[in-house]
């Protein structure tokens, strides 16, 4: 049976053109330390009708 571990990275700048450059190195960072991305979940919140998202969790996993 396959065991994997799990990393969950909190990232706080858009996932946007204007930071794509920074997203693809630490998603590069992680993939050359074995991690497979899983899932990106972004964490929305607001207030009085304004919807915003704050941060993303970004999810790898890999063989452990």
């Amino acid at each position: 049976m396959e065991k994997w571990e799990y990393a969950v990275e909190t990232w706080t700048l858009g996932i946007t053109s204007a930071d794509c450059e920074e997203l693809e190195e630490k998603l590069n960072k992680f993939g050359n330390e074995g991690w497979e991305l899983v899932n990106i979940i972004p964490q929305v919140g607001g207030f009085g009708g304004e919807v915003s998202v704050n941060f993303n969790q970004i999810v790898f996993k890999r063989r452990a």
